[in-house]
């Protein structure tokens, strides 16, 4: 599969992404996964001018994402997977991605979250997420940049 990375961002499509995973994984397509952005064209066009020359940028439903990750595959595209929350994220498993790693790069603060990193907060519905992710053989980074340490959660199964 050429899903280079799958990843929690709630901004999608922005200068961490753009600037230092694209590069690093010489990724040329981003496929944002999210019910809202699919339907929004403002929105969608001011994401698609924020990628590079040479990147393609595919917006689809989460219940399409299967579909847009196969085409990406069949037409040999280096793809990163961008989704806004972990529920999203926990969707977009179900779909059919097939990520064995979740890189998550922020989520917002809101109250009664819990800062793991200096851009990443968790809910007690992110706690669960995290382990339903880790119980079905998910390994989850949190990690902004691909230079950075990370604060890694591996999968339970050991996988």
């Amino acid at each position: 599969m050429s899903l280079m990375l799958a990843r929690i961002d709630y901004r999608l499509v922005h200068g961490q992404v753009v600037e230092a995973w694209i590069p690093h994984l010489k990724a040329d397509n981003l496929i944002v996964a999210n019910d809202d952005i699919e339907a929004d064209p403002v929105l969608r066009s001011v994401m698609e001018m924020a990628a590079p020359v040479g990147v393609n940028v595919h917006f689809c439903r989460l219940n399409r994402l299967k579909t847009a990750l196969d085409e990406a595959d069949n037409a040999g595209k280096r793809s990163i997977l961008l989704v806004s929350n972990m529920s999203d994220a926990m969707k977009a498993k179900e779909n059919g991605a097939g990520f064995k790693v979740l890189n998550i790069g922020n989520i917002h603060f809101e109250k009664d979250k819990v800062q793991i990193s200096p851009s990443v907060f968790f809910s007690p519905d992110d706690f669960e997420a995290l382990k339903w992710f880790r119980s079905r053989g998910v390994t989850v980074l949190v990690k902004g940049t691909p230079f950075e340490a990370g604060v890694l959660f591996e999968a339970e199964n050991g996988e």
